[in-house]
């Protein structure tokens, strides 16, 4: 996935020379620890929206989630890597119709299964007979960043746009001699 961004910058240039005179290592510190901090920002803005469009518990969403930052390359990305959540994890409970899951409703004539391996899950039968049953999965993060970037890239942009410059400049603040 990656976005397209355009700054109206009439400062730019001022900034730009006054930057491009101060020693080399301070740059790549500077830049460095910008790019590290958008980073976070961004991976704390993609797990808030794909916990709010999934109804998955943000600490979940946040567990299944990596951000990289890559130096030499100046790139960020962030990786959300998941299945599909099993309904169990989210916290389903036994009714005396089904199961009930926080935040997604009940299944009627689903049950509760402890598996040989110590797996457990919410089942449901397959037909009118005893087998064959298979288990029911609930939303995956991952697949809704995927199929809708519409959502997410503008949540990248602003955090582009309103916060790499000055957090440039905060870090070039930080690291010049006073």
């Amino acid at each position: 996935m990656s976005a397209e961004l355009h700054f109206d910058a009439a400062d730019f240039d001022v900034l730009g020379r006054a930057i491009a005179r101060l020693p080399g290592e301070i740059k790549v510190k500077a830049f460095s620890r910008a790019m590290r901090r958008i980073r976070d920002m961004v991976r704390t803005r993609i797990v808030r929206r794909s916990s709010e469009r999934t109804d998955i518990p943000v600490g979940m969403v946040r567990a299944l989630t990596t951000a990289y930052f890559n130096a030499g390359g100046n790139s960020i990305e962030t990786v959300l890597r998941s299945g599909w959540i099993p309904l169990a994890r989210l916290g389903a409970r036994q009714t005396s119709t089904g199961v009930a899951v926080r935040n997604r409703g009940s299944y009627r004539s689903a049950f509760l299964a402890e598996m040989a391996s110590g797996h457990r899950g919410v089942m449901i039968r397959e037909g009118a007979k005893r087998l064959p049953i298979r288990e029911l999965f609930g939303a995956n993060p991952a697949h809704d960043v995927t199929n809708n970037p519409d959502e997410f890239l503008p949540v990248l942009a602003e955090v582009i746009q309103d916060h790499l410059m000055p957090r440039v400049l905060h870090e070039l603040e930080r690291l010049l001699p006073r």
